[in-house]
């Protein structure tokens, strides 16, 4: 309370050119003043002074900026949005193209849903009357040889998705006994962790995720230890969009030995991991 008196008292006595400066405090009801701060500080007027702290916003500026910055809060100091987030491993590059040429060529606001059993995936366009369904691919194409993850959270926040890996670490026991020495040679599994965090924001229909992957590598010479290799990336499209983060391939070329095909035959497989956000109502 006296930190906030005293940002009061320094806004006061800061001056302002425009003869009719207002001051205002506002109270905010689901963003603190630390989240919007930063929002709100570039759109001041140039003698503008914006601080506060906890849920109380305190601006002092033209009563024009002042409306202007009041408007901009009715629409960001909102609840945030649970999001619910997908993860599909291990996706080929058919059903990759297929998921992500739909859902980026359908409209502004399509709705792909995947429905738990049978009956395969279905797209949405459009809303009442204008509403156009058709199936798209189903559900066992989806699920045949991937990992699926599901997990829901709330708008700003990380979420882990998580995959382990179990690593082989040899042991060795030596017991002595009166009779002589007796040695356990064993083998016990060390969890390897592999995954990466989400955190997404939402602006509209369009989100924005931030990627940060997290591996666990066994350290050369020492198989009970393992070193953290971190990585980062940005992705955004809209919700309820697959979206391809990334993936690994193997291409084989076969020589046929023909002289009227006069080339190789070739292998090549492509696998990629897909992400899709979705807003739970």
């Amino acid at each position: 309370m006296a930190a906030m008196k005293k940002t009061l008292a320094l806004l006061l006595l800061l001056p302002l050119s425009a003869l009719a400066a207002e001051l205002e405090i506002i109270s905010l009801k689901h963003r603190s003043a630390e989240e919007l701060l930063p929002i709100v500080r570039p759109l001041l007027d140039k003698d503008g002074v914006a601080s506060g702290m906890n849920y109380q916003l305190i601006l002092r500026t033209s009563p024009r900026n002042l409306a202007q910055i009041k408007r901009l809060l009715t629409s960001i100091d909102v609840a945030p949005r649970r999001l619910k987030i997908t993860v599909m491993q291990d996706v080929d590059r058919d059903t990759v193209a297929r998921l992500t040429s739909i859902s980026g060529s359908i409209g502004s606001n399509p709705r792909i849903t995947l429905p738990d059993s049978g009956g395969g995936a279905s797209v949405e366009i459009g809303q009442g009357r204008d509403r156009l369904k058709a199936n798209v691919i189903s559900t066992r194409t989806l699920e045949e040889g991937r990992n699926t993850q599901q997990l829901q959270v709330l708008e700003g926040n990380r979420a882990l998705v998580r995959t382990g890996q179990s690593m082989p670490v040899p042991q060795r026991q030596v017991i002595q006994h009166p009779w002589g020495t007796q040695v356990i040679d064993s083998t016990a599994y060390r969890e390897v962790e592999r995954g990466f965090y989400v955190l997404p924001r939402v602006n509209g229909d369009r989100v924005t995720l931030e990627i940060g992957a997290q591996n666990d590598a066994p350290v050369r010479g020492d198989p009970q230890s393992a070193s953290t290799q971190q990585a980062s990336s940005t992705l955004s499209g809209r919700l309820g969009e697959w979206l391809e983060l990334g993936g690994t391939g193997q291409r084989e070329t076969i020589d046929d030995g023909t002289i009227s095909s006069r080339s190789a035959s070739r292998k090549h497989e492509q696998r990629s991991v897909l992400i899709r956000v979705e807003e739970v109502e």
